[in-house]
């Protein structure tokens, strides 16, 4: 039995479906394993304080220079954590944005 013109066209649409859904699946993949192992760094502006953020802007890193601990009060010092974690956080909502903006689709984009 020989295809028909338009069982033709039927089958050479559903290929190339099917090979921009994969290529779409690839692209989710890629992305979920960025988010899930992402972290961003900053450090307050005199580099005694760096805050490490994930993806959901969670800390997971603090380090305090002995600078830090031995000059500062405890407000400052939470003043300045809080604003290095802040940063941090507004970093990775950046980066996130980049993430997805690079995985969108070309028609999409």
């Amino acid at each position: 039995m020989t295809e028909t013109a338009d069982q033709s066209l039927l089958r050479t649409t559903l290929e190339d479906t099917y090979g921009r859904y994969e290529e779409l699946r690839s692209g989710v993949d890629e992305l979920q394993h960025s988010l899930a192992t992402m972290q961003v760094s900053a450090e307050s502006e005199n580099g005694v304080v760096h805050a490490t953020v994930d993806a959901a802007g969670c800390l997971v890193g603090l380090r305090l220079d002995q600078q830090a601990c031995r000059e500062w009060n405890p407000d400052t010092l939470a003043r300045v954590i809080v604003e290095t974690v802040r940063n941090a956080s507004s970093t990775k909502s950046r980066q996130i944005e980049q993430l997805v903006t690079n995985h969108r689709p070309a028609e999409a984009a």
